[in-house]
């Protein structure tokens, strides 16, 4: 362990290290024994990466000192502790397993060392916790049985603490945390398979539930209008465990789980994902109410299982998923999530309940699972888009929240500042994931899939002493620098991604051009690598006016649950959008002269873009570090037909809630108005 952990919790982890030995990351049993298929790239590890500057590296610092070090983790770790827990909702118990993760993450990667120890003594009090068989929820013991050995969002909860238990297993070298994620997987395999309990969403059994809309909450499993899912997600840890452990039960417990979706749901909803995938029908169709992040949370674990078993349907049903809802329902931001699920066609609105931070978490997941599958670009490229723009839209500018629903347009800080619940800590485990997608490696090969100021050592994952170093200010600029530093000559390849969006990309080694780059692939640098070796890359970024395809209006049809359905509208003017690279633009009223009469209050209504073929607008400075640019100054058109000058920044920054400190508005305020799209002016 390179990180010095100080205190009580540090010697308690120390003596642990004592009694189960030390074990370096790269030689745990990460399951290479057990699959059929391996990584075409691995992520490096965590703590590998040595340094994130720029704005990534400013929210990362805040998300860790602003919210993960300020979280109140004790309230809600007595919580858990106490079990006395027998409602349905999903608020307090999906804190703890989130924010170990996220603080055993964040902390391997900063060397944060007090950021560490409390986590350190949260895991202690969390596995000191944990009964007789395995369970390590919140549930009371008076409401468990065996017919109903979770409580409805326990499937969630516990997801997310058998991922954290495992990571500090891998992170720390604890064997404690492999023993307590196995304990939790005995409790699922004691209470639930053949003639135990089962993942119904409903009373209704097969065949009675066939093609049966359903509502309301299910026993075990959280919605029943989920059609089954929710439990089934469990499949994502349990292959884990499976991976790290080899215990077979595990892996048939999966399959068993897998097995029984179509009777479950009542839709043959798993059959479906290849009408999907052959592009017959849309993912929204397979059942009703198709919740996007629990389906990508079982994607997760179908890729999994791909990698076990090497069963190819398994990538192709995740693919085709992944192709259709990229091409319907991504936005132009890289969020996905309408209502918290899939829609129909094209329908992705721009005001509301969409683009659910927890979606944006699995989203991000599956699709960096499938760059590390398939090593095909155009997942790297989808985490760009997703990277520089929703993630930190959805943060606050202080990293002190995270909002529930991030729309393209609306208002703010209304839905930034929520008590506790499932998306303000998968916010926070968000940006604690984002040093692991910047780096992988393969066998004597490093691939660079995201430009971002940092630096990291390869060292363990290449073998031999090795760091590089990126110096950029991406996505501000196209200009990426990047130096060798390494003790001797090495043969080995360095993969650049070339991004789709850009059309004139260019490479120069120690300034020698090299020939044939192309977007949408990578540009494979072989060669005997020397010390102080430069690799200099330009990203030409223009400014462009960008139209909404597929335009409607929706009309919002509510269930009785309250989940939120959409009906197409059809919308004959088309709004716009604008982008520099891959990053989208936002028009925010927060950057207006608010003693200006004609400041804008609704930005979408009162609004309206003057666009042209060739943009080229006055760069602005407005003197702030914390604060994505680069900001233009740009025409518009007013209500009142006036036009007048306004500023448009990166959306990245719209969490940027208050003008002064001293005077912030009231946190569930509407105080301000943005907006990606605004209509044309005509002319």
């Amino acid at each position: 362990m390179k990180t010095k952990y100080v205190g009580f919790a540090g010697i308690i982890l120390f003596l642990s290290f004592f009694i189960y030995g030390f074990k370096d990351f790269n030689d745990t049993p990460v399951g290479k024994k057990w699959l059929k298929v391996g990584l075409v790239q691995h992520a490096i590890p965590i703590s590998d990466v040595t340094s994130i500057g720029g704005f990534m590296g400013e929210r990362i610092r805040k998300n860790r000192e602003n919210y993960l070090k300020t979280f109140p983790i004790d309230q809600y770790m007595d919580f858990v502790i106490e079990r006395t827990h027998k409602d349905w909702t999903w608020v307090k118990a999906e804190q703890h397993g989130k924010w170990l993760e996220s603080a055993i993450l964040s902390s391997a990667q900063s060397k944060d060392n007090t950021l560490a120890n409390i986590a350190i003594k949260e895991f202690n009090r969390l596995i000191a916790s944990q009964e007789p068989e395995g369970y390590l929820g919140a549930t009371s013991r008076e409401i468990r049985t065996p017919e109903k050995p979770l409580r409805g969002m326990d499937a969630y909860e516990l997801y997310f603490v058998q991922h954290a238990l495992l990571t500090a297993y891998e992170q720390w070298n604890d064997q404690r945390g492999l023993v307590a994620a196995k304990k939790l997987g005995d409790y699922f395999l004691r209470y639930i398979g053949p003639g135990k309990a089962e993942f119904w969403p409903s009373d209704l059994r097969f065949p009675e539930n066939i093609n049966k809309k359903l509502a309301g909450h299910s026993a075990i499993a959280g919605h029943s209008v989920h059609y089954s899912w929710e439990g089934t997600l469990l499949i994502d840890p349990m292959l884990r465990l499976y991976q790290l452990s080899g215990d077979l039960r595990y892996l048939n417990w999966c399959k068993w789980v897998i097995s029984n979706i179509d009777k479950w749901s009542g839709w043959n909803s798993f059959s479906k994902l290849d009408l999907v995938a052959a592009d017959k029908m849309g993912i929204n169709e397979v059942q009703p109410y198709v919740h996007a992040h629990t389906f990508q949370m079982n994607f997760l674990g179908f890729l999994r299982m791909y990698q076990i078993t090497g069963d190819t349907s398994y990538l192709y049903k995740v693919k085709g998923v992944w192709n259709d809802v990229a091409k319907r329902q991504m936005y132009i931001t890289g969020g996905v999530s309408v209502g918290e699920h899939y829609e129909q066609g094209y329908v992705k609105p721009l005001t509301g309940r969409v683009v659910e931070t927890c979606a944006t978490m699995s989203w991000m997941q599956v699709t960096q699972s499938l760059l590390e599958l398939t090593s095909d670009p155009k997942y790297a490229d989808a985490m760009e888009k997703l990277l520089w723009n929703h993630v930190f839209a959805a943060q606050t500018i202080d990293g002190d929240c995270n909002r529930y629903h991030t729309a393209p347009n609306g208002y703010k800080p209304e839905g930034y500042f929520r008590n506790p619940d499932c998306c303000t800590a998968s916010g926070h485990r968000i940006i604690s994931l984002l040093p692991t997608f910047i780096y992988s490696t393969s066998k004597n090969a490093i691939y660079v899939n995201q430009y971002v100021q940092s630096s990291a050592k390869f060292n363990k994952s290449m073998g031999f002493p090795l760091t590089l170093m990126q110096n950029t200010s991406y996505p501000e600029k196209g200009d990426v620098e990047i130096l060798v530093n390494t003790e001797r000559e090495k043969t080995f390849t360095i993969n650049l991604r070339i991004p789709a969006w850009c059309k004139t990309p260019s490479v120069k080694v120690n300034g020698k051009l090299i020939d044939n780059i192309k977007p949408g692939s990578y540009a494979m640098l072989t060669r005997n690598w020397q010390n102080n070796d430069k690799i200099q890359i330009q990203f030409p970024m223009i400014v462009q006016w960008v139209k909404h395809e597929h335009y409607s209006k929706n009309i919002i049809k509510r269930l009785p649950g309250g989940e939120e359905m959409y009906q197409e509208n059809e919308g004959n003017n088309p709004p716009y959008a604008l982008m520099h690279g891959p990053v989208v633009y936002v028009l925010d009223n927060i950057w207006w002269n608010e003693k200006d009469p004609d400041c804008p209050k609704d930005v979408m209504n009162d609004v309206k873009f003057i666009v042209n073929d060739n943009p080229n607008f006055k760069e602005v400075d407005i003197h702030r570090s914390d604060i994505l640019g680069p900001v233009f100054e740009i025409p518009v058109k007013l209500k009142s037909n006036k036009i007048k000058s306004a500023i448009m920044l990166p959306f990245a920054n719209i969490g940027n809630w208050y003008k002064d400190p001293n005077n912030k508005p009231e946190k569930d305020s509407k105080t301000y108005s943005y907006a990606i799209w605004c209509d044309r002016a005509v002319e």
